[in-house]
């Protein structure tokens, strides 16, 4: 778990950009808030009285997994909100200093101009322009009178021009600030929320973290009727794998009759079935759900149990919970292969795509037949929900010809 919230991390950090990373922690945090209702949703179904079930586990753990990314998300929100108030900070000062300075340099330009006005009216009545032009001795000496008394009026009027451009921009320098100041006092306001809800969502990861180690306490006491519980789910697991395998031999026999065997002994496809298999590998990671709604609460692969932790149990495909009667729905385009029975686990269909096979398994009816060609998202039937746990879940395999897929690389947008 410590893992994979590190690589989510890292993802979050990898393609976030200042510009967006608002709207997309937010996105992230209303479809995180989302599953962790759902998972809410799902543990107040399932009855008290089976509160010691593994299958509670399952979505306890599945809820402090979601809970515990919140909180990773909150902690980057925050953390890119104090950049910000940083550099309006920085802003802020730059902006305080430019107000100083002009303040500054317009009382300097205010005294120039005084003075300038002062030594105009003391002269004006000692000196008549148009006397000094006159009383000039030659003809360069009157040019060079004129030439100063037209630079004396200019440089008056853009002392004056330049003081009113100083002030203008005084006023503009002054509500940019007034605007910095209310924005960072809108961020600190949204950094003390963030740091309410970092800490009730904590205390939530807390709770649920105590509630999975009461039910798992609990669950130890009675080992010996679990680890029977386990060895069948690991039995009824490989009974499944071994039906799975035998009908895809039977499919690459099948195919081979009408193709010739290739060298690397893979599935001998027709034009049709590998334009179908080309358009499935096209589709990785944008396949939708093969339910309108659900939770994966065990991962494809080798891992260790949740509860009994020296046992190590492995998944060939997903498993996904969800609410009862919840309608199963093929996830691709293709044609089904076989309808077949786990004792125990209900009803399964294999769906053939060209190389790639999809396994739907637990269902309680179905609604397709064999031979049927299936479109994306058309019904498949219903889930099957087990009276002795209550659980309601699918599992749900990829197979690429003999080779386990990860469905969850496979699914859109799928953790």
């Amino acid at each position: 778990m410590k893992q994979n919230s590190f690589l989510f991390i890292l993802l979050l950090i990898t393609y976030l950009s200042f510009g967006q990373n608002k709207d997309i922690l937010k996105q992230q945090q209303i479809a995180l808030e989302k599953e962790i209702n759902y998972t809410t949703s799902l543990l107040n179904k399932t009855k008290e009285n089976k509160k010691s079930s593994l299958v509670y586990i399952d979505y306890l753990d599945k809820k402090i997994s979601s809970q515990e990314r919140l909180l990773q998300l909150l902690n980057i929100e925050q953390n890119l909100l104090k950049k910000q108030i940083f550099k309006l900070e920085n802003k802020i000062l730059e902006n305080e200093k430019s107000i100083n300075d002009a303040e500054k340099e317009i009382i300097e330009l205010k005294k120039e101009y005084a003075e300038i006005i002062y030594s105009l009216q003391k002269n004006k009545n000692e000196r008549n322009d148009l006397m000094f032009i006159i009383s000039s001795e030659t003809f360069n000496q009157a040019y060079k009178r004129i030439l100063f008394l037209r630079e004396y009026s200019r440089a008056r009027k853009t002392q004056a021009l330049q003081i009113t451009k100083n002030q203008d921009s005084l006023a503009i320098n002054k509500q940019r600030l007034f605007s910095q100041k209310e924005l960072i006092k809108s961020k600190k306001e949204q950094n003390l929320k963030l740091i309410s809800n970092k800490k009730k969502s904590l205390n939530k990861v807390l709770i649920s973290k105590d509630e999975k180690k009461t039910a798992v306490s609990k669950l130890q006491k009675s080992e010996q009727i679990f680890l029977k519980k386990i060895k069948d789910q690991q039995k009824k697991s490989r009974q499944l794998e071994q039906k799975i395998k035998k009908i895809i031999e039977e499919e690459i026999r099948l195919a081979r009759e009408k193709i010739k065997r290739d060298k690397d002994n893979k599935i001998s496809l027709t034009p049709e079935a590998q334009l179908l298999s080309d358009k499935f590998s096209a589709n990785k990671g944008k396949l939708p759900w093969p339910l309108e709604q659900g939770l994966i609460i065990q991962k494809f692969g080798k891992q260790k149990h949740k509860v009994f932790g020296n046992i190590e149990t492995f998944n060939n495909g997903i498993n996904i919970a969800t609410n009862k009667n919840a309608i199963i729905r093929s996830v691709f385009d293709g044609k089904i292969s076989r309808i077949f029975f786990i004792k125990g686990e209900g009803k399964a269909v294999l769906i053939n795509h060209g190389e790639f096979f999809t396994v739907y398994s637990g269902l309680e009816e179905v609604k397709v037949k064999l031979g049927d060609n299936i479109l994306a998202k058309e019904e498949i039937g219903k889930v099957l929900t087990r009276e002795n746990d209550d659980r309601t879940e699918l599992h749900f395999e990829i197979w690429q010809g003999y080779d386990k897929q990860d469905p969850s690389v496979w699914l859109f947008e799928a953790f």
